[in-house]
């Protein structure tokens, strides 16, 4: 009797996991749909940006520029930020983006091509255009390690960044099977444009707000890029069954 017991408070125990794994599985199939990702990464973006222009996170700001900004940084971690951030710059994300484009449309890709440089274009607009209608101040120059020349929110870097090469990796990712390999390909994604925005930070340039909202920003206009690579892409197998 005991071992009956036993054995169906184990069954119980494994059909209750069974079912959390299958809550948890269908929930994730639900934030990885593109829409989805869209509403939610936008919606952050304008909730932030709502924030940033009444202050309401000002003394947040403060609080993290005061602990990350050093007025005596030393040379080695003021040279690796300023590398990183190099890789967040207008001028590299346009290059990349272009060679990838290209290569693309020699592979016979030209839609996915031509939605990633439109997708780009689209990004560059909207941040410049925010940037001027926001008009926000940067944290006081005495802490600028980095020239800059433009408002403060969003940051571009950020924005940019995570648009374009999160867009790559997922173009990347198209012709991956194995998931291990894709989760080292988004880790390693997310980490590049995680220390490029915390570059920004780290240098004075950005408030700590200017930058989570550039990270939301791009990436729901990457999501959006997908959600038309996708809808391409079932256009096309719709055409092919047509046929």
């Amino acid at each position: 009797i005991a071992s009956c017991l036993v054995g169906s408070e184990m069954c119980i125990r494994d059909r209750r996991n069974m079912e959390v794994r299958s809550s948890v599985n269908a929930y994730l199939q639900i934030v990885k749909t593109p829409t989805v990702q869209v509403v939610l990464l936008g919606g952050g973006f304008l909730l932030l940006m709502l924030f940033a222009t009444m202050e309401v996170l000002a003394p947040f700001d403060n609080a993290v520029i005061e602990m990350l900004v050093w007025d005596d940084m030393p040379g080695v971690i003021q040279r690796f930020f300023e590398n990183f951030t190099a890789l967040g710059s207008n001028e590299v994300l346009i290059f990349f983006s272009l060679a990838v484009a290209g290569f693309l449309k020699l592979t016979g890709h030209p839609k996915k091509a031509l939605t990633l440089l439109m997708a780009v274009a689209a990004g560059l607009v909207i941040t410049f255009v925010l940037k001027a209608g926001i008009d926000r101040p940067r944290p006081p120059l005495s802490g600028h390690q980095v020239t800059v020349l433009t408002q403060s929110f969003p940051s571009a870097h950020a924005m940019m960044s995570t648009l374009v090469y999160f867009c790559i990796a997922r173009l990347f990712c198209f012709s991956i099977t194995k998931v291990k390999l894709k989760i080292w390909v988004y880790s390693l994604t997310t980490l590049l444009v995680f220390v490029i925005g915390l570059s920004r930070v780290q240098l004075g340039v950005h408030w700590p707000t200017d930058v989570i909202a550039g990270w939301l920003g791009g990436g729901a206009i990457a999501a959006f890029s997908f959600y038309v690579i996708k809808w391409q892409r079932n256009l096309r197998i719709r055409s092919d069954h047509s046929k």
